[in-house]
């Protein structure tokens, strides 16, 4: 029955097994902006070291650079490093040793993320900057909603042409509840919209008739429903027909009380979501019409990173076991 599956699981490293420890893979100190590299914070050593795991030769030895940072992040693409030491930011080019840029940030970071590979994305208390290596200094995208005000910064999600922007926030409620809280803003418009969920992803989508519609799809689960919501934000072709709002429910299993979302990817050749959660189940959803495709429960561990693998058009993640779903063709 396994060959019927529309997806196949396969593990592709275990981190323990190249020196990083255990203690170290964590939401805090584990970074993977996309397939090619994991970047650990390890501190459990003196003195304490960044590891770079290269997932195109995972074989390899990792790199190990001794550092005090108090954060790093791989840049998506290149072996360029993002490093941060309380309000500095520093980036340096690994293979040629040079240090690219550096800024002393006036706020407290409480998240970052690489928005592209030039462009390294910074939130504070109060807004939102993206930071393009090719800009001295930090540029404000965006001022906070405060209805984010007490929520975790857990991702921010951006369209190909970062003219959108989604921040995304947790809030604990009660009795292990977790309320999730969406800011997707447009930059064009310079408005923002608020909305209960808990992840979200940008896709383009290409319409009949050959223009593309920038996607918005996010997950909300509450107490009364679980919904995905798939909407169209933008189009290449104000006057093509624009794509029809989705919005069908989300089948959590009986036993999953208090699952929500914690990761969304899609993939914009199969047209299809994949969608993690918290208890470790996986969900696959059509992206044009919304259908679940196919569910399963693949970690009883928190799955708490994760990126598209673009050999298979899958999904990659980290948690205790490194996993990587892909479809079949």
């Amino acid at each position: 029955m396994a060959q019927n599956l529309p997806i196949r699981f396969q593990e592709l490293l275990n981190l323990t097994n190249l020196g990083v420890n255990q203690a170290a893979i964590s939401f805090a100190f584990t970074t993977m902006e996309s397939e090619k590299f994991i970047c650990v914070r390890d501190t459990t050593i003196e003195p304490a070291c960044i590891v770079i795991v290269d997932l195109e030769s995972p074989l390899d030895p990792p790199l190990r650079l001794p550092t005090a940072a108090d954060a790093a992040l791989m840049s998506p693409k290149e072996k360029i490093i993002a490093l941060r030491a309380g309000q500095q930011i520093q980036i340096f080019n690994i293979v040629q040793k040079q240090r690219l840029k550096v800024h002393q940030f006036p706020e407290q970071i409480v998240f970052w993320k690489w928005a592209s590979p030039s462009v390294l994305a910074l939130v504070t208390a109060t807004a939102v900057y993206h930071w393009s290596l090719e800009d001295n200094q930090p540029t404000k995208f965006f001022d906070r909603h405060q209805n984010l005000a007490s929520c975790q910064i857990i991702n921010y999600r951006v369209d190909k042409a970062l003219k959108w922007g989604a921040l995304i926030g947790l809030a604990a409620k009660e009795q292990n509840k977790f309320i999730g809280t969406i800011q997707l803003y447009s930059s064009e418009k310079k408005v923002s919209q608020v909305i209960e969920g808990h992840m979200a992803a940008f896709a383009n989508y290409r319409l009949d008739g050959g223009s593309t519609s920038t996607l918005f799809c996010f997950a909300s689960k509450t107490d009364t429903a679980s919904k995905l919501f798939i909407f169209e934000v933008s189009r290449s072709d104000p006057n093509a027909a624009g794509f029809q709002k989705k919005n069908p429910d989300i089948h959590f299993p009986p036993e999953a009380v208090g699952d929500f979302p914690v990761a969304m990817q899609i993939s914009e050749k199969y047209n299809i979501i994949y969608m993690i959660t918290k208890f470790g189940y996986i969900f696959l959803f059509d992206l044009n019409s919304g259908a679940t495709i196919y569910w399963n429960r693949i970690s009883a561990d928190v799955i708490f990173t994760t990126a598209l693998h673009s050999q298979t058009d899958g999904i990659i993640g980290i948690c205790l076991l490194y996993t990587s779903p892909s479809p079949r063709d």
